[in-house]
């Protein structure tokens, strides 16, 4: 089953990414930390997305081949646009970046937002594990762990904005898994709920009667609303496109960072304007002759076995 929504659902977040990071850098009273928060919600998506995945696959080496397959084609155009842009020391900090989640940057140019690439391949591993141990037969397990994550978000909250956000993947991710194990009763809701319910989350601040709850669990609201509308909401782009997500949340950070270093831009109207063509450009160069030939190399799904650990959930 192809969800309807998660394509254009990654792609608003992965441009999100960008607008943040793009006036963040030209604007020194930069003060929006986005609609939804987007890391955390690519999680939750990926929480969904990839153990459908490695429920149609059937085998973990399958699964780390389509995944690498997705990842690294694209990773390793990113670390060459850091080269022709800049020098090779933006390529090593940018992999120190991607290789350590972003705990250890060293001062000057890196592409910053690969840190999160770290922790979503460490998700996939998690999941790995948690499948063969047959946790994905008892929901019960992923419910205990997702317990023990929003208990790690609570205990964290002293630490820096970054590590912080580091905790907040847990749950996502979890979120995402039991979305997938439930996603008969999600499927059963009508399908302008799921949108109703995410447009009041992104406004709970408007809305007195629900603020207060949101801010009980931000991630956890925001994460949730993302894949029920992924998974059960009406279909709100009537055709396929391209997916670019991925590629303008993996190269926009070196354009903006050569763009203003380079003085080209200095405000925000200024790298509004220059900003999109060459990213659009270099994400569709990317996705044409780079992740679709890649991806069609991935291994071919096996029907679901009788009795699969999540058919029936």
């Amino acid at each position: 089953m192809r969800y309807p929504n998660f394509d254009l659902l990654r792609l608003l977040l992965a441009v999100e990414v960008a607008v943040v990071h793009a006036w963040y850098e030209t604007d020194p009273k930069f003060d929006w930390p986005g609609f939804i928060m987007a890391v955390p919600a690519f999680l939750a998506i990926s929480g969904v997305l990839v153990l459908k995945s490695y429920d149609e696959t059937g085998s973990w080496r399958l699964f780390v081949v389509k995944r690498l397959l997705r990842i690294l084609p694209a990773l390793a155009v990113s670390m060459l646009l850091c080269w022709a842009l800049f020098d090779l020391f933006a390529v090593g900090n940018s992999m120190l970046n991607w290789l350590t989640g972003g705990i250890f940057t060293l001062p000057g140019v890196a592409n910053g937002p690969l840190w999160s690439l770290a922790w979503e391949e460490l998700a996939y591993a998690l999941l790995a594990v948690l499948w063969t141990c047959g946790a994905y037969r008892r929901p019960w397990i992923i419910w205990s762990l997702l317990a023990a994550a929003f208990l790690g978000v609570h205990l964290g909250k002293g630490l820096r904005p970054h590590d912080q956000m580091i905790l907040m993947l847990a749950p996502a991710f979890f979120i995402g898994n039991l979305a997938y194990l439930h996603r008969r009763i999600l499927l059963k809701t009508p399908s302008l709920v799921p949108w109703a319910f995410l447009f009041a989350v992104i406004c709970a601040d408007s809305l007195p009667w629900f603020r207060d709850l949101v801010r009980l669990s931000p991630v956890a609201f925001q994460s949730f609303a993302v894949v029920w509308v992924g998974m059960a909401g009406a279909c709100a782009a009537p055709f396929r496109f391209p997916d670019l997500s991925y590629g303008i949340y993996i190269f926009h950070m070196p354009l903006i960072l050569y763009l203003v270093r380079s003085k080209l831009v200095t405000t925000t109207a200024e790298i509004a304007l220059v900003l999109p063509l060459p990213l659009l450009a270099i994400a569709m160069l990317s996705w044409r002759f780079v992740e679709e030939p890649a991806l069609r190399r991935k291994p071919k799904a096996r029907a679901p076995e009788v009795g699969a650990p999540v058919a029936g959930v």
